[in-house]
């Protein structure tokens, strides 16, 4: 089990630490639902300590055959993504962000459940070299719809990002203008001393801390994935509607995504919203039913504070695809009755 290291400064603000993905992390503070509201409406920061954290120097040619977008479109100092690692069946190695800093040099965030997966994966299938970052620098997001009422806006456009750089007067090694929530802010990378100097600076400015629980549940207002709930090694960017590939190019994985295009695909995902103040909340494998019929699954689900409802995300025959149609959720016997809804869930 790993623990982030910057526990002592979040325990001190009364996180509520709990396990994911291998990982000892602040779940909450005080309650999830204010803090995903901060977020909505105001401004909150996470510590994301947890995503693996890849430097890859070595032939750029190589890199894009393993990368499925065009690494080559973009200029140095900006943000790639969200893109994939795929494997020869097209499912998802990874989902990944990867960050331009030479010809020959990206750096990579990966899913914390896939990081070692992801080294040995890019080693098999290259030469390049692979360096791990993640134990050596913390990782932490301000983000918010009024985060730049809070700290001082950045001269970074989406998707940029400055190595070496300060940061509210402290030395980063990495500042991106970049998050997964919906919201404007940044993201930051730095030795854990750094970042938690920061938190304290934040915390003083009014901004409040949020856990994992509020960026799951603002990711799924999104309509953003997550791996190993709702995308996996079996599960194809088409199905996921997750259009994280450049068709002009070659990547692994490439042949299975053209066949789909051409011929289709039986599963596809959706979202899901519930009726207003509607608290009964599905879980991942409850079965999707049209007229009694089973006609996909849960993938998943929260309460949304923003919209007073449950939503969540998950699969349906692509025959079934009714957009803006109810249907129902089999929760534990229980019919629920929700919509088809497109993403993202909130505008």
């Amino acid at each position: 089990m790993f623990s982030s290291p910057l526990l002592d400064i979040e325990i001190k603000l009364n996180a509520d630490i709990g396990e994911f993905a291998g990982w000892q992390m602040p779940m909450k503070y005080i309650s999830y639902q204010d803090e995903h509201m901060a977020v909505r409406t105001s401004c909150a920061f996470f510590d994301l300590s947890h995503m693996g954290r890849l430097r890859i120097k070595g032939k750029n040619d190589e890199l894009d055959k393993l990368v499925a977008k065009d690494i080559n479109k973009e200029k140095e100092g900006k943000m790639i993504g969200p893109t994939a690692f795929l494997n020869d069946r097209g499912g998802f190695e990874d989902d990944v962000m990867l960050y331009k800093v030479k010809e020959d040099e990206f750096l990579v965030v990966t899913n914390a459940i896939n990081r070692e997966k992801i080294i040995s994966w890019i080693k098999k299938n290259s030469s390049l070299d692979v360096q791990d970052l993640t134990f050596d620098l913390a990782m932490i997001a301000i983000q918010g719809r009024n985060v730049w009422n809070f700290v001082e806006k950045v001269d970074l456009q989406p998707l940029e990002f400055r190595l070496n750089t300060k940061f509210m007067s402290e030395d980063v090694f990495l500042l991106s203008r970049s998050g997964w929530t919906g919201e404007d802010g940044v993201e930051l990378w730095g030795p854990p001393e750094t970042l938690s100097r920061l938190i304290t600076k934040l915390v003083n400015l009014g901004v409040k801390p949020a856990g994992l629980i509020t960026r799951d549940s603002l990711r799924q207002e999104m309509g953003f994935v997550l791996y190993g709930e709702d995308i996996d090694s079996t599960t194809t960017p088409i199905e996921a509607r997750y259009w994280v590939f450049s068709l002009d190019k070659e990547f692994i994985g490439r042949d299975k995504i053209l066949e789909q295009l051409k011929n289709g695909v039986d599963k596809i995902r959706i979202g899901f919203k519930g009726k207003k103040n509607e608290r009964i909340l599905p879980r991942r494998d409850n079965p999707f039913k049209v007229l009694g019929t089973q006609v996909g699954y849960v993938t998943s689900s929260t309460y949304s504070p923003y919209l007073s409802r449950v939503i969540g995300m998950g699969y349906i025959k692509s025959s079934h695809l009714y957009l803006g149609f109810n249907l129902n959720i089999d929760v534990r016997g229980k019919l629920i009755d929700v919509k088809i809804s497109d993403f993202p869930l909130v505008k």
